[in-house]
C-alpha cells in the first residue's frame, strides 16, 4: 500500500515557515554585533541588512521596530546570562568581615569572560565598547554616585549592586572617589577585555587563552581599587 507523505509534509512546512522569522532575527543580531563591534556605530543599517543575508531593507524595523531596538536584543542576549551568573556569585560571597576587593572584582569578570568564551569568537567586549564611547565615564559628582546601572537595564539590578559593595568596600576612600574609582576600573575591565578580543581575532596563535589573561586584569582591578589616595582633603593643606 503507498503511503502518503502529504501529512507530514505539511506540518514540516509550517515549522519551517515559523523558524524564518526567528533565523532572520538572529542573524540580524550577530551581524550587528560583530559590525558595530569591528566598525562602531555608525556602522549604517543597509550595511547590517546585507551582511545578515536580507534583502528587506526594512529588516531591522520588521524585527527590531528601530534601530535601538536591535541594539537592545543584542544587549539582553548577553547581558541577562551575565546578570544571573552574577547574581549567584554575589549570592556566594563571604560576609562583610571576610569579603575581600578581590571577591567583588571576581564577581564582575568572571561572568563577563565566561559569556565570551561561551560566544566564541565573541565580540561582546567591543560591542560593550562601542557602547560606552559616546556616554560619560559616570564618575560621582555632588549631584549623586552616577556610577550605577539604571535598575531596568538587562543586569542592571546585578551590576548595579555588586558596584554598591564595591564602593562600600572602599573604606580607604571617601565615598565620591570611591565611586569614581570602580567606575574607571570598570571601564579599565572593558577596554582590557576588548583588546584581547581584537588581538586573538588578529592572530590568536599570539595571543594567550582568555582565562590567565583575566586573572591578570583582576589583578590588576584590584591593584587599582585599593591604591592609597594621592588627592586632596577638603581642609588639609
Amino acid at each position: 500500500m503507498a503511503v502518503s507523505l502529504q501529512g507530514d509534509a505539511r506540518p514540516s512546512h509550517r515549522v519551517a515557515a515559523a523558524r524564518r522569522p526567528a533565523e532572520a532575527r538572529l542573524r540580524l543580531m550577530a551581524a550587528a554585533e560583530e559590525l558595530v563591534a569591528t566598525r562602531g556605530l555608525d556602522v549604517p543599517n543597509r550595511v547590517i541588512i546585507a551582511a545578515a543575508g536580507q534583502r528587506n531593507q526594512s529588516a531591522i524595523t520588521y524585527h527590531f521596530r528601530s534601530r535601538d531596538g536591535l541594539i537592545d536584543a543584542i544587549r539582553e542576549r548577553h547581558e541577562t546570562p551575565i546578570a544571573q551568573h552574577r547574581d549567584h556569585l554575589i549570592a556566594r560571597l563571604p560576609g562583610r568581615a571576610a569579603r575581600t576587593t578581590r571577591h567583588l572584582v571576581e564577581a564582575h569578570v568572571q561572568p563577563v569572560t565566561a559569556e565570551m568564551l561561551r560566544c566564541t569568537p565573541s565580540h561582546w567586549a567591543r560591542f560593550s565598547e562601542m557602547l560606552l564611547l559616546d556616554q560619560p565615564l559616570r564618575l560621582a559628582s555632588d549631584a549623586g554616585l552616577l556610577v550605577h546601572a539604571q535598575p531596568d537595564e538587562p543586569g542592571g539590578r546585578a551590576r548595579s549592586g555588586l558596584h554598591d559593595l564595591m564602593v562600600a568596600r572602599l573604606t580607604h576612600l571617601p565615598e565620591r572617589e570611591a565611586a569614581n574609582r570602580v567606575a574607571l576600573a570598570i571601564r579599565f575591565l572593558i577596554s582590557s577585555l576588548a583588546r584581547w578580543e581584537r588581538d586573538s581575532q588578529a592572530d590568536s596563535d599570539l595571543v594567550g587563552p582568555l582565562a590567565p589573561f583575566a586573572l591578570i586584569l583582576t589583578d590588576l582591578a584590584v591593584a587599582m581599587l585599593e591604591a592609597p589616595s594621592s588627592v586632596p582633603r577638603a581642609g588639609h593643606g
